[in-house]
């Protein structure tokens, strides 16, 4: 069984969470003004008052909202309770800009599986993650540290749909650069994020032409990339990549 994810041909309508300075947000903001990117920004939302991308979306116009988890937390009697009064007023925004996917974009929370339920059906998943690493290898929060600290020679970033586990959700694309030996941290930060922000808006735009394809093969649901210029745009990203750094 395999299902396309639906829209293909449509503009997207975004929603994209963040927590903190929304480095990715900016990069999505600034394909979809200067007309790369298949998608319009609806809304963003942050669990954080203080996250410094509610202040870029305000700058062009977005809708921003804070739904603030720590205030549920102190009125709720379990976290678990808290989580869903939480979710149910994002869930809320939501519903009022009909938004098709949710880009999580540095979003510090794990979002539960009745939210996801209200963004997936069958095969067709809308809810998408960008992570620093090279899934299944270094889940969590410190993809790039983890990268780094166990001395791989290539790190790469993925993007893959949300489900319920941690940076478990299908695989749809990921990309690769260099790690060289007298790196440091930081410049394997920079480097891996330059190409987040590529591939991220990338992925959108093959899902808004229907270039995504989701099957199941056996306990999971593998993504194809059916856009015919896919190991073009992949190369050329590593290619990018190879040529920031200096030659070693």
């Amino acid at each position: 069984m395999d299902m396309h994810i639906p829209l293909g041909g449509k503009e997207l309508s975004l929603a994209v969470f963040v927590s903190g300075s929304g480095t990715n947000l900016q990069a999505l903001i600034d394909r979809a003004e200067s007309g790369q990117l298949r998608a319009k920004i609806e809304v963003v939302v942050s669990d954080r008052a203080d996250a410094y991308g509610i202040e870029r979306a305000k700058r062009h116009g977005i809708p921003a909202f804070v739904v603030n988890y720590a205030d549920y937390i102190n009125r709720c009697a379990t976290r678990a309770e808290a989580y869903r009064a939480a979710e149910m007023e994002i869930l809320e925004i939501l519903e009022r800009f009909e938004v098709d996917y949710v880009c999580l974009a540095g979003f510090m929370r794990l979002v539960s599986p009745s939210f996801l339920q209200c963004f997936r059906d069958g095969l067709v998943y809308r809810v998408l993650n960008i992570h620093p690493a090279l899934l299944p290898s270094f889940p969590g929060m410190h993809g790039y540290e983890d990268t780094f600290s166990y001395g791989c020679k290539w790190g790469g970033v993925t993007v893959h749909f949300v489900d319920e586990g941690e940076d478990t959700g299908p695989i749809i694309a990921q990309a690769v650069y260099p790690i060289w030996p007298d790196d440091t941290i930081e410049v394997v930060r920079q480097r891996g994020l330059s190409l987040e922000y590529e591939l991220y808006a990338q992925v959108v735009n093959w899902i808004a032409s229907g270039f995504v394809r989701a099957i199941k093969k056996g306990r999971r649901t593998i993504c194809h990339v059916t856009d015919p210029k896919y190991s073009l745009i992949i190369r050329n990203l590593v290619e990018k990549a190879m040529n920031a750094c200096s030659v070693h």
